[in-house]
C-alpha cells in the first residue's frame, strides 16, 4: 500500500511539472528531461508512469480540461455575471490559457484531446442559452453559436495575446488595475444582453438610442440568462 501512495505522489508531481513545462514550450518544445528534473526524479520514471511524452501531454490536457469544464458548469444563471465567471476562470489560471494556445498551433485538424466531452460541453451551454432565449431573456434573433464564441473572446483574448493587451492599454493582462477594469467593462454587453427586448432588432434598438455609451437611463439585468 506505501509503495502504491508514493507511486501516485510521483505521478502527480509529474503532472504538476508537466503542466508548467507544456504551458511554456507546446508538446513540440517540452523536454522530457526538464519535466524530470522539475519533478525530482529520473526520465525512466516519468516513462514508467506514462509511456510517452504525447501519453504524458493528452493526460495533462484530459485532466485540465475537465477542470475548466466543472468550472463553466458552475457558471452563475445571470448572463452578465456569467461573462464575469468565464474572465475569472482564465485570468486565474493562465496555464490553461496557454494549452489552448499551443493546442492551436499544433491541432492541424487533428482529433483534439477529449474532444468529444467538450463538444458536449458546448452543446450543452448552447442549450442553456437557448432556453434562456425562448423565455425572452436574450433577444430572439442573436446568433447563439456567435454569442457563444464572443464570450470566450471578450473573456480570453486579453489573457492570450499579452503584448496587445499590454500596447492598448498600457497595462499586462495579469495587473490588478487592469483586471479590474476589465471587469467593470465585461458587464456592460453583459447586461445590455439580458436587458434587451426580445422581439426588438438590432436596428430598431440603437434607433431608439438603447444600448449606446451615451445613453444613462438606469438598466436591469434579467435573471436566469443562461440559467438550466
Amino acid at each position: 500500500m506505501e509503495k502504491t501512495r508514493d507511486l501516485g505522489r510521483t505521478r502527480e508531481r509529474i503532472l504538476g511539472a508537466a503542466l508548467r513545462e507544456f504551458a511554456a514550450h507546446g508538446l513540440g518544445g517540452a523536454r522530457c528531461g526538464e519535466i524530470a528534473r522539475r519533478a525530482g526524479v529520473n526520465k525512466r520514471m516519468l516513462f514508467y508512469c506514462f509511456g510517452s511524452k504525447e501519453a504524458l501531454y493528452r493526460e495533462i490536457l484530459s485532466r485540465k480540461f475537465t477542470e475548466r469544464a466543472n468550472f463553466f458548469e458552475a457558471a452563475p444563471d445571470d448572463l452578465a455575471a456569467a461573462i464575469l465567471h468565464w474572465y475569472e476562470a482564465g485570468s486565474s489560471d493562465l496555464e490553461w490559457v496557454r494549452l489552448l494556445e499551443w493546442e492551436a498551433l499544433g491541432a492541424a485538424g487533428d482529433k483534439l484531446v477529449g474532444e468529444d466531452a467538450r463538444r458536449d460541453y458546448f452543446s450543452r451551454t448552447s442549450a442553456r442559452l437557448r432556453r434562456a432565449q425562448a423565455r425572452g431573456r436574450i433577444p430572439r434573433d442573436l446568433d447563439l453559436s456567435q454569442l457563444q464564441i464572443t464570450m470566450i473572446a471578450l473573456t480570453v483574448f486579453p489573457l492570450a495575446f499579452p503584448q496587445m493587451t499590454r500596447l492598448a492599454t498600457g497595462l499586462a493582462p495579469t495587473d490588478p488595475r487592469f483586471r479590474r477594469k476589465r471587469q467593470r467593462f465585461l458587464r456592460w454587453p453583459g447586461e445590455r444582453l439580458s436587458a434587451a427586448p426580445a422581439t426588438g432588432t438590432p436596428s430598431a434598438s440603437l434607433s431608439k438610442g438603447e444600448g449606446t455609451v451615451g445613453n444613462r437611463a438606469p438598466r436591469r439585468a434579467a435573471r436566469g440568462a443562461v440559467g438550466g
